[in-house]
């Protein structure tokens, strides 16, 4: 079952706003150091919205639907990865020699199976060298977020699955329940 459309959260999208100022500054400037405080911000918002959302479902249907879920997700962010991903390798290995245009193509298949931070972190790459960074080294984040929005519905929905029904309705099941017992 979709869940119904919400009102944007001005706040966080401040929030995000700031963070993005922060992140951009640190690659601009230097300043704030790192960026990831700006980094940080973005995990948990998506981490506040993710669980929102699950939480919404399950009031409204008793359960979470992982398809629905993963649906939105994917529609939401699999057309501008692919378009980046494939630009950046299309491009790669135009202006690049083949050994660094085949590392990007590993780059984008590790980014498309959401793994970036795990392949960069056992090649020993660091994100704030100045050589041999991938050009979809920012991927990194995006595999995190994505991580966590793979386990946490899992999670939940085990943890819902040893709630009774009417607990996991939220208050409008018990009203309904105690409005059915008033009838009767």
């Amino acid at each position: 079952m979709p869940t119904a459309p919400t009102r944007t959260r001005l706040d966080l999208q401040g929030l995000r706003a700031v963070a993005v100022l922060g992140v951009v500054a640190s690659h601009l400037t230097g300043w704030p150091s790192g960026g990831f405080a700006g980094v940080d911000v973005f995990f948990v918002i998506s981490g506040f919205l993710v669980t929102a959302i699950l939480l919404r479902d399950l009031a409204a249907s008793g359960t979470i639907d992982l398809r629905a879920f993963f649906a939105r997700r994917i529609r939401r962010l699999l057309p501008s990865a692919l378009l980046v991903l494939g630009t950046v390798v299309g491009l790669g290995f135009v202006v690049f020699h083949r050994a660094r245009a085949e590392q990007t193509l590993g780059d984008a298949l590790s980014a498309l199976g959401l793994v970036s931070n795990w392949r960069f972190g056992l090649e020993g790459r660091d994100y704030f060298s100045s050589t041999d960074v991938s050009p979809l080294q920012h991927f990194w984040s995006l595999s995190i977020e994505e991580q966590f929005s793979l386990a946490w519905p899992l999670l939940l929905l085990a943890v819902v699955a040893f709630l009774p029904a009417a607990v996991r309705r939220g208050p409008a099941a018990h009203r309904a329940a105690g409005l059915t017992a008033a009838v009767l």
